[in-house]
């Protein structure tokens, strides 16, 4: 492993020598030297030798007398448990019947209503609260798709917008709810959860043939209203009626409206005067069938997938079947496809033209945590696949749309004046204004941002919604109330406000889930269960929220989000981050750039291989999933330019900043450049190893992409990644390169690949992945070979005494250097000769502070564990009180409020002594 660089010990130095005075610098130069001399010893260490056995002690744990789960703090150290292994299951019901047999820890699926009495009754498990769900389901439509003979022109053709108001007819969503949810979810118009806290349109004017009245016709209407006449009936006079209740039959309003609509667009010429059923339906509606592929791994989106299904036969037949057609066929008007996520053909688009495969898909969405996460980077015309074709002059998609693999817009949703607005929400100066719509008015009013012409964020929200409804661009459906459930001998399973255990949100459970003797299983091991298999770890094909739950727990990012306050952010992997204007920086950002985040990244982060992570890996990751217009990447949509300023710190220059705009740049993750340029892993290893920075400078920068400015700013148009790895193609997996920084490992060996019961990342239902924690089989503490936020290193952190505040951190550093070596230790030091630093001392037995104490003292030096927060006196939000008792694998780390300071750290003695 490399040396420390001594980059950060040169800042230092200039920065204690700045605005002092000849004299006083000639008085002072001889312990300044020493002071100097110390930190260079100090960044020359590899590793924290000496022999720093963790105490044994591990405390009682009680069952809970009931079954409901405690409210757990979380813990931003770990992983706590040394391995896991991700269970597939067919599906969620699968899934919870290996549950209730004991056969899975953690679950990632919601108990279904049904089973709460008996799972919830039982002393074998523990359920969680419930939890608001931060997600959704919907409808949706491939708009550049031929429906029926219509072309849905990007959803910009007026016989889809009728197509699509005709279907949004069809189903009665409170009356789903009802009999799928058991009333457990809630309905929405509009694709953004409830618990976003947004003000929804009214949306009793969208129907352009059939405009609603009422109580509910007001802004911030209850969801259900839109397209919704009347209640759904079974009707009458047809062949045979709905199989489902929540689907309004033949000759009920709702019926009669979508044939209205469907008329409308050309699909038939009239309608039977007493059913509503189409008549004089057209060969361009037979010769242009559609599919419906409906998710079978999900009963609720399966029935919805197959009500709305059999809504249209009964439009087009008058009998309600998943599948029909006329003129002798049984096809040539609908078909129905089922299967899971896996098998959904949509989410791999193509670079070289529209990738038609797919018409209609029940889908779902999680971890929307503000409203910009779906009405700007789900539906904006930025995020489809955007080739020359579909752009200006030759198609209505947004000139900086980029040819992508997985375009995150893989609906294709191109409408500029939807693009207009949503970009004015997502870069609104801010939040609200006086004048913003107002809940229960029929008609609302907007406002602007003080002293600006930019709507506030929430008059453009409404505004963007608004537009959204009215084109029925998708059919958002219902979104719910989930509760999960876990074996009770689990503690430390921390529930993840808004997704719970569904992934990603579960990676803050597994990081912190704790069980000394699992009962049941591998002894060390989560069992977690996934109710469906990853489709793509690829960074740059990853997309489903499997996928995304293993890339979390491999790479990291420099900001991870406040599992109790998702929408909030710590700094993970860097110790700051700045926003700076133009006119701060040393050099000239590229054209358009409004502002420049600068990170400062840790410098005790290491690739899981071994190799030091640099601020070029980050410039590399960020200019090639931008340029890729990667789904991982899309919020990075308003970057200009990456400049690096030393092997620790990087420019992000930005051309729009908006609300949430610097929450979504540092939560993009980190990957190797040395795995995914093309340059290769000797040649990034030379440039990386190089201390002479400006020649590793000029080595690194071709290897991230090859259009860079005057100012020596790399341009994220064009990247250097090695192409053959970008494909929907490659597996990580298979290729031995599911290599990163993050807190579990696929072990191998070698590492990065043979980490599962399959050959790739698509493990058959009854197949497995094994991961193991980052670090296991080395003393905690002992060594940088291990996650840099682990539970060892946090306890090493907390006994350094640094908290971040630089002139204090510095002033430690100079107390401890001026007792290195001295026995016996000076009282002013006493604290660095006991603990997990000096783990032989005791407070009746000090060791002398020697080269691994100053070590552990520097590394930490400008750091905040908690970054922007203060964990002592401003905390974020449910984290555990400070210091905490924390476990690596069979080992806890207790702080000296349990165990105290008389014994020494290695015989069970407090880390923070």
């Amino acid at each position: 492993m490399p040396a420390i660089p001594l980059v950060f010990r040169i800042k230092l130095n200039a920065r204690k020598y700045s605005g002092h005075q000849e004299a006083s610098m000639t008085v002072r130069s001889f312990k300044d030297l020493k002071l100097l001399l110390a930190f260079v010893v100090v960044f020359s260490m590899l590793s924290l030798p000496g022999s720093l056995s963790g105490g044994s002690y591990v405390p009682q744990i009680h069952l809970a007398a009931a079954n409901t789960a405690p409210n757990q703090p979380w813990y931003p150290a770990g992983p706590s448990m040394d391995k896991i292994q991700y269970q597939i299951y067919t599906d969620s019901t699968a899934e919870i019947t290996a549950l209730q047999t004991g056969a899975v820890d953690i679950p990632d699926s919601p108990i279904p209503p049904s089973a709460v009495p008996q799972i919830c009754g039982s002393q074998g498990f523990l359920c969680t609260a419930p939890v608001p769900f931060s997600g959704y389901f919907e409808l949706e439509f491939h708009l550049d798709q031929n429906f029926w003979g219509c072309q849905m022109s990007f959803g910009n053709s007026a016989c889809g917008v009728n197509i699509r108001q005709g279907m949004a007819h069809g189903l009665d969503k409170t009356a789903f709810i009802n009999a799928e949810l058991s009333g457990t979810g809630v309905a929405i118009d509009n694709p953004v959860p409830p618990s976003v806290n947004l003000v929804s349109p009214n949306p009793c004017g969208w129907d352009s043939a059939h405009a609603q009245s009422g109580s509910n016709c007001v802004v911030a209407a209850p969801g259900g209203t839109a397209y919704h006449l009347a209640m759904a009936a079974a009707g009458a006079g047809c062949t045979n009626t709905p199989s489902f209740t929540y689907t309004p039959g033949c000759g009920t309003p709702d019926f009669c409206a979508a044939a209205d609509h469907f008329i409308a667009a050309g699909l038939a010429t009239g309608k039977n005067p007493s059913t509503c059923v189409l008549t004089g339906v057209p060969s361009t509606v037979t010769s242009n069938s559609i599919h419906f592929f409906v998710r079978s791994d999900d009963v609720a989106r399966l029935h919805m997938g197959d009500s709305y299904a059999q809504f249209i036969c009964g439009l087009f037949t008058g009998a309600f079947s998943t599948g029909c057609g006329i003129g002798g066929s049984s096809t040539n008007i609908v078909v129905t496809d089922t299967g899971s996520i896996t098998q959904f053909p949509g989410f791999t688009t193509s670079k070289t033209s529209v990738a038609l495969t797919w018409w209609v898909y029940t889908a779902g969405f999680s971890n929307i945590q503000t409203f910009d996460a779906s009405l700007y980077y789900i539906y904006n015309g930025k995020f489809v696949s955007g080739i020359p074709a579909i752009q200006p002059p030759n198609g209505p998609c947004s000139s900086e749309s980029i040819p992508s693999f997985s375009a995150s817009n893989y609906m294709y949703l191109c409408n500029p004046s939807y693009d207009s607005i949503s970009n004015q929400m997502e870069f609104a100066p801010c939040l609200s204004a006086p004048g913003d719509p107002t809940p229960g008015s029929p008609n609302p009013t907007f406002s602007n941002c003080p002293s600006t012409s930019q709507l506030t964020a929430t008059s453009a929200s409404y505004q963007a919604q608004d537009l959204f409804g009215q084109n029925a661009f998708t059919i958002p459906v219902w979104t719910q109330t989930n509760q999960f459930a876990y074996l009770s001998n689990w503690q430390r399973v921390v529930v993840q406000n808004g997704d719970g255990f569904i992934p990603p949100g579960n990676t803050v459970a597994e990081f912190n889930a704790y069980n000394p003797n699992p009962a049941v299983g591998v002894a060390g091991t989560i069992r977690q269960g996934y109710s469906q298999s990853a489709v793509s770890v690829n960074p740059f094909i990853a997309t489903t929220n499997h996928d995304l739950g293993l890339v979390d727990n491999i790479w990291d990012s420099p900001y991870r989000a406040n599992p109790s306050q998702p929408g909030t952010s710590l700094e993970w992997m860097t110790v700051s981050t700045s926003q700076l204007p133009p006119s701060g920086l040393a050099y000239v950002p590229p054209t358009g750039t409004v502002a420049t985040f600068r990170f400062s990244l840790r410098q005790d982060i290491f690739w899981q291989t071994g190799q030091k992570v640099t601020a070029w890996d980050l410039a590399f990751s960020y200019v090639a999933l931008k340029a890729t217009g990667a789904s991982l990447g899309s919020g990075l949509a308003p970057i200009t330019g990456m400049k690096v300023i030393s092997p620790s710190q990087v420019d992000v220059n930005v051309n729009q900043v908006g609300l949430f705009t610097k929450l979504y740049v540092g939560s993009t993750i980190v990957f190797p450049g040395r795995i995914w340029s093309s340059c290769g892993a000797s040649t990034w290893d030379a440039g990386a190893n190089n201390q002479n920075f400006a020649a590793a400078n000029a080595a690194l920068t071709p290897c991230i992409g090859p259009n860079v400015s005057s100012s020596g700013v790399v341009l994220p148009t064009a990247s250097a990644v090695d192409t053959a790895k970008i494909q929907p193609s490659y597996d990580p997996l298979a290729a031995g390169t599911l290599v990163g920084s993050g807190p579990w490992v696929c072990v191998g060996p070698p590492v990065g690949t043979a980490c599962a019961t399959s050959p790739g990342i698509q493990a058959p239902a009854g197949g497995s992945y094994f991961l193991q924690r980052y670090g296991l089989g080395t003393i905690p503490g002992a060594t940088l070979n291990t996650y840099f936020r682990s539970s060892g290193n946090l306890a090493l952190w907390a006994w350094s005494g640094d908290t971040g505040n630089f002139p204090n951190d510095f002033l430690e550093f100079s107390i401890a250097s001026s007792c290195f070596g001295r026995m016996p230790v000076p009282t002013g030091c006493a604290r660095w000769s006991m603990g997990i630093g000096n783990p032989t001392g005791s407070s009746g037995s000090p060791a002398p502070i020697g080269l691994t104490q100053m070590s552990i003292i520097q590394r930490f030096v400008g750091v905040n564990w908690v970054a922007p927060y203060d964990w002592r006196m401003s905390p974020p939000q449910n984290i555990a009180i400070f210091p905490p008792v924390l476990y690596e694998g069979s080992i806890s780390l207790n702080p000296s409020t349990v165990t105290g300071c008389t014994i020494p750290f290695n015989s069970g003695g407090g880390y923070d002594c």
